[in-house]
């Protein structure tokens, strides 16, 4: 419960929701085309993102009224779940690939990636050590346990393969490190020794390399490894300053593939124009900026480190697909947090924003957090 003297972040609360409503209405303008073309039903996409919204909705407010300190004190728990899970999804039959990749897992008849929960459960356990223990950072030795930590996930996400979702987990991991106080040497250092490896994993697989020579010769590779940037942009190009209108756009009849899922922003720019990609993307600056407040503000150092970690996990996701979209990064099958299509990313990413709103919830009206339990070291994240 709320406790008299503190609020929920409403700014927050209502953005999310009115993404959350954004997504449902581009994921039916960019997909009736796809499940035509499948004989699947125009609305198969739509009663399947409407289902899981409703899903995402339910935890959402679940997660609104669970005490972030609970989720915190059982973070090793949740942590080793998601090692069982990411171990068990490699585990399974080759019958139960999907385009050679194992990242899906079904339990209680619901399937679900298990990635987006490995993020979250190792969200929740960083912000556990490096906040509720008391955790102090003086060297390599005090940064050993969170590297293994780090790397059991990041390693069991390769193996799926997922690569570029490793190294986004990677990425967050590493930010929260910062923000719970260790020096950027090592992290720099820590970059410059992980870097062969990202370059060995890149040239192993063949199809890691053809999106990056896409990527480097876009318009050589046009109708081929370059296609999905190139139609992409010409989407953009098409929508101008105001967009061709809502359901009027034209690439996702079948010139740009996977219109809902990893080019969403795309038809968004087709349809709604430079104005309304601004217009989402002031939306996500707004929630990424009470998100950091939130961190800032927390009552406590676990509660500071784990609003970052959820905050950084949502700009991330953000910038990367942007970037993809318009054509400064390579393919990376990276979804838009809220409105691409995709049940499981939008259930834990509404699952996180409902922390983050908890986490707020925590904190004084007048702006002066809450007492620190006498057990708690408070220490606030860098800026």
């Amino acid at each position: 419960m709320i406790s008299k003297g503190v609020k929920m972040d409403i700014g927050l609360f209502a953005a999310t929701l009115l993404l959350l409503g954004l997504g449902i209405v581009l994921v039916y303008s960019s997909s009736f085309a796809v499940a035509y073309g499948k004989n699947i039903g125009a609305n198969y996409f739509l009663f399947r993102q409407v289902t899981r919204a409703l899903i995402a909705v339910i935890l959402f407010t679940f997660f609104i009224n669970v005490d972030y300190r609970f989720l915190s004190r059982y973070g090793g728990i949740i942590y080793i779940c998601a090692v069982i899970l990411l171990a068990g999804v490699l585990l399974l039959p080759e019958s139960q690939a999907i385009n050679g990749a194992k990242r899906w897992i079904t339990l209680l008849g619901v399937r679900f990636q298990v990635s987006d929960f490995a993020r979250m459960a190792l969200i929740i356990f960083i912000a556990k050590k490096c906040g509720n223990d008391g955790a102090e950072f003086d060297g390599w030795r005090s940064l050993i346990p969170h590297y293994v930590r780090i790397g059991v996930i990041c390693t069991l996400v390769v193996l799926e393969p997922d690569f570029s979702t490793s190294v986004i987990i990677a990425g967050i991991a590493l930010a929260m490190l910062f923000a719970a106080g260790v020096r950027p040497r090592y992290l720099l250092a820590t970059g410059l020794a992980v870097l062969p490896i990202v370059v060995v994993l890149i040239k192993s697989a063949p199809y890691r390399m053809r999106r990056l020579s896409g990527f480097i010769g876009m318009q050589e590779h046009a109708h081929g490894a370059g296609y999905q940037v190139v139609q992409s942009l010409v989407g953009l190009g098409r929508g101008g300053f105001l967009g061709a209108g809502l359901g009027k756009g034209e690439q996702k009849y079948f010139y740009l593939p996977e219109p809902h899922t990893d080019f969403i922003l795309s038809v968004l720019g087709e349809e709604f124009g430079f104005v309304g990609v601004m217009s989402v993307l002031l939306i996500f600056a707004f929630i990424v900026y009470r998100g950091f407040s939130i961190s800032l503000n927390a009552p406590d150092r676990a509660g500071q480190i784990m609003a970052f970690g959820f905050t950084m996990a949502i700009a991330l996701y953000m910038l990367i697909h942007a970037s993809v979209v318009t054509g400064l990064l390579p393919p990376t099958g990276v979804p838009m947090p809220f409105l691409s299509y995709g049940g499981m990313s939008l259930i834990f990413t509404m699952s996180s924003v409902g922390i983050l709103l908890n986490i707020s919830s925590h904190i004084k009206t007048d702006g002066v957090s809450a007492p620190v339990p006498a057990k708690q070291k408070r220490k606030a994240p860098r800026p």
